[in-house]
């Protein structure tokens, strides 16, 4: 199953729907409404809004869903009836240098000319890609800080930031040794974060 069928969406749906999408299925598997027994939906869903939220791992993944070339059509089988003429090429021993093969110097000259040019100007336009601005839902890998009410809320990554979101479990679970619990302010459970060097960006 793609990331898109299990989010319910096509192939073709902009961000906003694939955001959208990936809302509505985390409110449907997440252990505080489903119970422990959907946390390997939910982790899959994670897994999958992971990939299509930023443009550049969507890109390489929809590459990769690309279909296998089609192979070539099997060779026509051969009559036994017909004869099967050879035909050998006569041997000239001065062919070589009455007409000796010459190495396309100048055309592998301007290619690699060519080729460098296209490179220097690929590098010179080349913009890199925006970061992904947060958008309040918290996922693996989020940057949080957390607030005076101890709820974790979401923030740029190269913004001063108390932690990093490993996991999200339910309100009733516990967090793995070396992580600390914090209330998803969306309300959608509770996030295991870990805790950052005060001020540290990524």
């Amino acid at each position: 199953m793609t990331h898109y069928e299990l989010l319910g969406v096509a192939p073709t749906a902009s961000a906003d729907e694939v955001r959208d999408a990936y809302r509505r299925a985390a409110r449907r598997h997440h252990p505080d409404a489903s119970g422990e027994r959907s946390a390997d939906a939910m982790a899959r869903i994670n897994q999958a809004w992971w990939t299509l939220r930023d443009p550049d791992r969507r890109r390489a993944y929809d590459r990769s869903l690309a279909p296998p070339a089609t192979p070539p059509p099997p060779a026509e089988p051969v009559d036994d009836d017909e004869p099967v003429i050879i035909r050998r090429p006569s041997y000239n021993p001065l062919a070589r240098y009455q007409d000796p093969p010459r190495f396309p110097w100048r055309l592998m000259v301007v290619l690699a000319v060519l080729g460098i040019a296209v490179v220097m100007l690929g590098v010179v336009l080349h913009t890199p890609s925006k970061p992904v601005p947060p958008d309040n839902l918290l996922t693996p890998g989020s940057c949080v800080t957390v607030q005076p009410n101890g709820d974790a809320a979401e923030v740029d990554c190269t913004a001063a930031h108390d932690g990093v979101v490993v996991t999200l479990v339910g309100f009733e679970a516990t967090c793995e040794a070396g992580l600390e619990g914090h209330r998803d302010r969306q309300g959608l459970g509770k996030a295991c974060v870990r805790p950052e060097e005060v001020g540290a960006t990524t």
